[in-house]
């Protein structure tokens, strides 16, 4: 079964992504946006020709190329003795019986699937718009553990 990822989340993730490119592409492209005038010590914005709204527009263009994709190739792959992460060409394989501890309330709480498993150790997932995955998790991890049995078997893990 395919669960899709909530757009909301992925949007709020993606924009976050674009405004600290945007930022370092500024930062090394500053030349472009300002100078500086030796003679008065101060700064200066460079008079706009076509280099400014050309690096703009084809920073929203890449933006925009790059979101189309994150949309429709992030989901989650529901089988009967693991699911898939799909995301972009990549995908992660988790085994329900790898599965060791499901924090219940935090992911609830966070609207995320948050698990613990000695291969990958602490998973943070995005979560699904029916909350299908968490679900799934609950019903067929054969080693889900309290959180007691948790902190005393994994100290060393923040939880």
């Amino acid at each position: 079964m395919k669960v899709k990822v909530k757009p909301w989340r992925l949007i709020w993730r993606f924009l976050v992504l674009l405004l600290v490119i945007f930022f370092i592409v500024i930062f090394f492209t500053y030349y472009f946006f300002i100078t500086i005038d030796f003679e008065k010590g101060t700064l200066t914005f460079v008079q706009w020709d076509y280099r400014q709204p050309l690096i703009l527009s084809i920073m929203l263009l890449l933006g925009i190329g790059a979101f189309i994709p994150s949309l429709t190739s992030y989901y989650y792959v529901i089988e009967d003795k693991y699911f898939i992460m799909r995301k972009y060409w990549k995908e992660y394989e988790f085994d329900y019986s790898n599965i060791e501890f499901i924090d219940i309330e935090e992911s609830k709480r966070k609207d995320m699937v948050i698990f613990y498993s000695p291969k990958s150790k602490m998973k943070y997932l995005l979560g699904d718009r029916d909350g299908k995955l968490l679900e799934t998790l609950i019903k067929k991890c054969p080693k889900n553990m309290s959180v007691a049995e948790f902190r005393r078997k994994h100290p060393e893990e923040r939880y």
